[in-house]
């Protein structure tokens, strides 16, 4: 079974592998010798010369437009499945503990609770933080972390040490995140980096640049579908 780790690979190999390097060689051989057969022609003057040469490279440089917006639309699909099974592992909601473990958090923290926001009980809330910092499952550390909006005012009137509840608050946010869940987020950063990458080799330009010249090199590689757009494709 694929997973978003083998299509995030898959981009990475469309993007840095040598496939965009293999396909414009092609070009760019075809594009010299047509060059040089330009200019050796004697039927042509030196205008006509440099105005079929600008042709050919013209010609030359839709083509490797024409690549590049192939490759792209292969990433942007693969980039697609990719973030859509990631943002699945993020969304999933974690496993559940046992309804025996659950009640006894819940009745537990409820306790806390009501001595705290009810009472305003100082000790209560040492004792509710100690029992924050305690919590292992991410089931139950998501339950703590999505309503510490209430809990966490209340905390801050009594716990003296900022630094502490904060620190407090990342763990318990670490515990109900998970490693998957972790891991899934800085492969959506990933993700977003491979969107915003150039779409081939970056070794291209060092085939184009000396035969296609730097100014279609550079009109291709900055944007090639406005270029395409330009050229009527």
């Amino acid at each position: 079974m694929t997973t978003y780790n083998d299509t995030i690979q898959k981009v990475k190999d469309l993007i840095y592998g040598d496939g965009s390097i293999i396909a414009s060689h092609d070009i760019f051989t075809r594009v010299k010798k047509e060059v040089k057969e330009a200019q050796e022609d004697p039927t042509l003057s030196g205008i006509g010369i440099a105005q079929k040469a600008r042709g050919i490279r013209e010609k030359g440089a839709v083509e490797l437009a024409k690549i590049i917006r192939a490759n792209k639309a292969a990433i942007d699909a693969e980039l697609d499945v990719a973030e859509k099974s990631v943002r699945a592992v993020i969304s999933a909601p974690n496993p559940q503990p046992s309804a025996e473990q659950l009640r006894e958090f819940t009745d537990k923290y409820s306790s806390l609770k009501t001595e705290l926001l009810v009472f305003n009980n100082k000790r209560a809330a040492q004792q509710l933080l100690e029992f924050m910092e305690d919590i292992r499952n991410p089931y139950i550390a998501k339950i703590i972390v999505d309503d510490f909006a209430n809990t966490g005012v209340e905390l801050n009137k009594h716990i003296t040490d900022p630094l502490r509840l904060r620190t407090s608050y990342e763990q318990i946010k670490a515990t109900a995140e998970t490693d998957a869940k972790t891991q899934a987020r800085q492969n959506l950063d990933e993700i977003a980096r491979l969107r915003a990458a150039q779409p081939v080799n970056s070794m291209v330009r060092l085939g184009a640049a000396p035969t296609l010249g730097e100014e279609l090199t550079d009109k291709v590689l900055r944007d090639h579908e406005s270029f395409l757009q330009v050229h009527g494709e």
